[in-house]
């Protein structure tokens, strides 16, 4: 998901609390010829997946003869207001990708059908995915999704900059922050950040309102891509548990947010927030084109848009480790089946065949996401090492330290709420604590 997509995932979430879904008697508008042939609807919203998953539909088909399948592409930008808008006239998809920032309130709203009946029956052997991303889909011992794929987060580097600042990938993966005087991360940065004189930020004369080049870039309306790592390298929950209550206003929690300031406002090696984080800021990967920054955070769904900006000119390290250790966001989507649809029976038919290793090592080869099932990481590194980049950056971090993504009903008004007081925060109007006290009371009351 890029940045921009993320900020549409902002108000897209606001509008579910306006919707009321409801389920009951409804269709999905799938149909069944005389012969008795089903065709079912399946809604993405990524183009660069698509051929893909054509692929293992029409393999899906060849076994499957009274069922088709239609994809429905619609862009994130127009995703989740058109099914969300589906939803409520009960015309949705059969199919449909799942973000976990919806399935609470979907799974509470009952537009979800529950998978474990349908496992159970076709003793569908779950243990072939990774324990933490299948957890992520369960609610009150339902199951309302299997794993479709997963992303972390990484720092993707300029080679040319880093080579110029005497850097290695080895270095860069190996770097660790404080709260005291930014560790090794923050000296790495200011090797490569330079102003329009050639002076770095721990230099006599450097210009912080005139630089040419920073060490780093960050993006990220919700958490995701920055301030939910450092989070999780220094010890901070976001959560009490799954599905409870927010605790950003922790001590571990603010100086992890504070961190993150400090990179803008202190140190000076993290490009403005007033570039990265408006409404129509520079997404990261146009940050990196531009070269205004030498390293960026950003997830694996972003691969594609580097390797075809920068040509081969970038590489991939681990995050840093913080206070407590290594650490990252760890993330996935799920194939969710429509509980109002006509073709319950095919639908999970289609549900369980996206999610088998046949179907996920055609989705490997083209080299889009990660694999939901663990056992074909391996396939997805050797596609991306053909094309001269190693990624196992990303599937370290999976196997270490993670953050899972909030489950919680309350993540619309989390993610309305956070926009405007961070972004007081990167901007130097707010403090940490303030910030972090105010969008953890309003995100608890919103809880249902």
């Amino acid at each position: 998901m890029s940045s921009s997509a993320r900020r549409i995932l902002i108000g897209a979430a606001a509008s579910a609390l306006v919707l009321g879904l409801t389920t009951g008697c409804g269709s999905s508008g799938s149909a069944a010829s005389s012969d008795g042939t089903v065709t079912l609807r399946y809604a993405i919203w990524d183009a660069v997946q698509k051929p893909a998953l054509q692929k293992s539909i029409d393999a899906f088909e060849k076994q499957h003869p009274k069922i088709k399948v239609e994809i429905e592409l619609n862009a994130w930008a127009q995703y989740w207001s058109k099914l969300q808008t589906q939803l409520a006239g009960r015309t949705a998809p059969d199919v449909f990708w799942d973000h976990v920032a919806y399935f609470p309130q979907f799974a509470q709203q009952g537009v979800l059908a529950d998978l474990t009946p349908y496992i159970k029956a076709d003793k569908l052997d779950t243990s072939v995915y990774d324990p933490k991303l299948l957890a992520g889909w369960e609610q009150d011992g339902k199951q309302y999704g299997l794993p479709k794929d997963w992303d972390t987060i990484a720092q993707v580097y300029d080679k040319t900059m880093l080579k110029a600042a005497g850097l290695t990938q080895e270095q860069l993966g190996s770097l660790s922050w404080n709260t005291t005087d930014g560790g090794t991360f923050v000296k790495a940065l200011q090797k490569l950040t330079i102003d329009e004189t050639g002076k770095h930020p721990n230099e006599a004369g450097f210009d912080a309102k005139h630089v040419k080049q920073y060490g780093l870039a960050l993006s990220s309306p919700n958490g995701q891509t920055d301030w939910w790592n450092t989070a999780t390298q220094n010890g901070c929950k976001l959560q009490d548990k799954a599905w409870g209550k927010w605790t950003i206003d922790q001590p571990s929690c603010v100086e992890a947010i504070q961190f993150i300031r400090d990179l803008r406002l202190k140190y000076h090696v993290a490009v403005p927030a007033s570039v990265t984080n408006t409404p129509n800021g520079a997404a990261l990967p146009q940050v990196m084109a531009r070269k205004q920054a030498a390293v960026v955070w950003d997830g694996s769904w972003d691969l594609n848009a580097y390797q075809s900006s920068m040509k081969g000119n970038f590489g991939l390290a681990e995050l840093p480790a913080g206070p407590v250790g290594k650490g990252t966001v760890y993330n996935g989507l799920s194939n969710a089946l429509y509980a109002g649809g006509k073709h319950q029976k095919e639908s999970w038919e289609l549900v369980k065949w996206l999610g088998s290793e046949e179907s996920q090592k055609i989705i490997v080869a083209a080299g889009s996401v990660w694999p939901g099932i663990p056992t074909l990481n391996q396939d997805f590194v050797n596609v991306w090492k053909q094309q001269g980049v190693d990624v196992s950056a990303f599937s370290k971090e999976a196997e270490s330290t993670t953050m899972g993504y909030p489950l919680t009903t309350s993540s619309a008004t989390y993610n309305v709420k956070i926009q405007d007081a961070f972004n007081q925060v990167w901007l130097g109007q707010q403090s940490a604590q303030k910030a972090a006290e105010s969008v953890n009371g309003d995100s608890n009351a919103a809880i249902k």
